[in-house]
Order: C-alpha cells, then structure tokens, then sequence
C-alpha cells in the first residue's frame, strides 16, 4: 500500500470517532501528513478524502492556496512591489503581516460556502506557497477563530511526537493537532 493510499484509511478510521462540537478550534484541528514526494499523488486523491468525509456524514468545503503568493504579490502596488524585491528580506516581513491577513480573510470567505459550518470538514490544501514567507504555525493560529467545524490541514512533512516540520526543511513547531499519518501506525486520536 502507498503513502497516501495508507493515509486514507487512517483517515477513514479517524472518521469512524464521534466528532463533538463545542470543543476549541485547537482540537478541531487534523494534521493529514504526508511526505513532500507525495504531493501530486494527494492532490490527484482528494476526490477520495472528499468521498470518505461525505459518507461520514460531513459537508467537504476545499480551500486551495495554490498560487495565493502570485495573486497577493499580483495585488500590491507595483512600486512598493518593485521596493521589496530589492530587498527580497521585506517580502518575508510583510506576508508575515499583511499576506497572512489576506488568506485569513480568504478563508473566511470560504467558510461562508457551508451549509452546516459546525460539522463541515474545512480541506486546507496546497500549503507549499507558505514556504520561505510564512511559517504554517502562524497560518494555523490566525485561522483558529475564523472555523466553525473542522480543518483538515494536508501538511506535506513529518511528525515526531508534538512537533510538526514543514517539508521535512523548516524547524518544527510543537502543536496539539489531531495528526492522520501516512504510515501504518498513523492514526492517534
């Protein structure tokens, strides 16, 4: 069985606990890892996960940031644009700031698409934008209030104990997210 074909039925089993509202968004939150190489496999699977989250009885609403860096970069005046990448240190400083306000508010707006927000399984995918300019801990904490349900966060890295390390490159973050594994022991709930 492959990475992600072993990803899916460990969150198929985390699918099967009973999912209980009111808790805080910290706990509402799943780590989907995955190894980096197995990026394209996971998207091309997401029909899958979909799949599986509707016959649990959940509403699915995707949130894809791919290409969000482009389109924000796309969105700042061209001559403070011009500013930063004299500078490329300045991006870094300001999608630390103003581009995580932008995709904050970008998931906000998707949230607004589920019909039953409390028991909707919020996909967040295409996190390889983030990395150089925006740590996905500080991504994560800023969306923490904007969710009513769940955020299933495909996380292309690895885990070890509480800490997550992004594309197995960045210094780990300790977080208390449920983690869905690829790997035959990896569902902990």
């Amino acid at each position: 069985m492959n990475r992600i074909d072993q990803l899916l039925e460990n969150y198929r089993s985390h699918l099967q606990m009973p999912l209980r509202p009111g808790l805080p968004a910290s706990q509402r939150v799943w780590f989907a890892v995955y190894p980096a190489a197995e990026e394209r496999r996971l998207i091309n699977r997401l029909d899958d996960f979909e799949m599986l989250t509707k016959e649990a009885g959940h509403p699915w609403v995707r949130i894809d940031l791919k290409g969000s860096l482009a389109r924000w970069l796309a969105s700042v005046d061209e001559e403070e644009r011009a500013e930063w990448f004299k500078n490329p240190d300045a991006i870094e400083l300001y999608a630390k700031t103003e581009w995580k306000v932008v995709l904050t508010e970008f998931f906000q707006k998707e949230v607004t698409r589920a019909t039953a927000p409390e028991r909707t399984v919020f996909a967040l995918t295409d996190l390889m934008d983030l990395y150089d300019f925006l740590h996905v801990s500080d991504l994560i904490e800023s969306l923490e209030t904007t969710f009513p349900g769940y955020l299933l966060v495909f996380f292309p890295g690895e885990k070890e104990g509480n800490t997550y390390r992004f594309l197995d490159a960045r210094a780990g973050w300790n977080y208390l997210a449920a983690p869905i594994l690829s790997n035959q022991h990896g569902y902990t709930g």
